[in-house]
């Protein structure tokens, strides 16, 4: 098998067959097979993917695994992930999908031609399904291979759904992370960075694949405290991996800092009181003056920002909130 396409799904019944026929539209020289398993989805999700399963004329490339009880989402991965035998594998939730029929084609050849290439990307388009819309948002970008760790660092700038790995490499990434990805929600970021650590990557500027922001999901959640525990696992993900690789801790500064600018915003406009103290008891303030650069800190802590953190202390975020609300009404 050349490539597998790993696609994992939890109520994504109003997303998964787009997902599944931008796989099987496919066109390639090679045979690949998608790799489906559903974490015993509240919805009809499993009715779906049954219903493809039986009527699609490529039917025979799915793989489908319907858990009976719900591991979550680690769990779920990483056992998706073992049932995939390609040379390759390709990574596509449930709620994303493929726009182009060759985009499986086209990476393949890339990572063929380039024996130390780890991870071949691609652009992507941004769907915000609240909105229906696709959003307007820069092109992907290309990074140099001496840069590619420090700005990841700051910002990831690949969408997994785009991704195309060698399987060696990725098994390799996935086992030196597996304890932090049974332990945390940030899966993406813990990989991609130790892929790039390990291996080559290449973009193929070009876009491909649709990423849905879907609000309420394990990387938009709309619950405080699972807000708080991605946020800082975000953080926590980079830190882990500087320090295993003993990397410049300056290269964290942006996250910190970016971490502690989305929980004081929050804060601000949080609708009650007790979910602002949740947000800001979780300001990472040591941290930050130990290992963000003063530049950093200068440019990204402004005094608004620390003023909207008092406010929120202060209770007046919230009662912004309430007024705002009764305006409204």
């Amino acid at each position: 098998m050349k490539v597998s396409v790993c696609m994992i799904t939890y109520g994504h019944e109003k997303f998964i067959r787009q997902a599944i026929e931008g796989v099987l539209m496919q066109e390639c020289d090679f045979d690949y097979e998608l790799v489906i398993a559903n974490d015993c989805s509240p919805d009809t999700t499993d009715e779906i993917v049954k219903d493809i399963i039986k009527t699609h004329p490529k039917a025979h490339k799915i793989h489908y695994f319907p858990h009976s009880k719900n591991l979550g989402m680690m769990p779920n991965f990483l056992f998706a992930m073992a049932q995939c035998k390609g040379e390759y594998v390709a990574m596509c939730e449930g709620d994303d999908y493929w726009i182009t029929k060759d985009k499986l084609q086209k990476q393949v050849g890339i990572l063929e031609a380039n024996p130390n290439t780890g991870l071949v990307y691609t652009d992507v388009k941004h769907y915000d399904q609240k909105i229906e819309k696709l959003l307007d948002k820069p092109a992907g970008k290309e990074v140099s291979k001496a840069d590619v760790i420090p700005v990841m660092l700051k910002n990831k700038f690949i969408e997994f759904p785009t991704t195309l790995f060698r399987k060696k490499v990725l098994d390799k990434a996935i086992e030196i992370n597996q304890t932090s990805l049974l332990k945390g929600v940030i899966g993406d970021t813990r990989i991609l960075l130790e892929t790039a650590y390990l291996s080559d990557i290449f973009f193929l500027k070009e876009v491909t694949t649709v990423y849905r922001i879907v609000e309420g999901s394990a990387s938009h959640p709309k619950k405080t405290d699972k807000y708080i525990f991605a946020l800082k696992d975000s953080y926590l993900c980079r830190k882990e991996f500087v320090e295993r690789h003993n990397l410049p801790k300056v290269w964290l500064s942006d996250s910190i800092c970016n971490t502690n600018r989305g929980l004081i915003n929050t804060a601000f406009i949080a609708d009650n009181y007790t979910d602002a103290l949740k947000l800001l008891k979780n300001v990472v303030i040591f941290e930050m003056f130990t290992y963000s650069s003063k530049s950093v800190i200068k440019q990204k802590m402004t005094l608004g920002i620390w003023g909207k953190g008092f406010l929120a202390f202060l209770g007046i975020g919230v009662l912004r909130q309430k007024m705002k609300k009764n305006n409204q009404t």
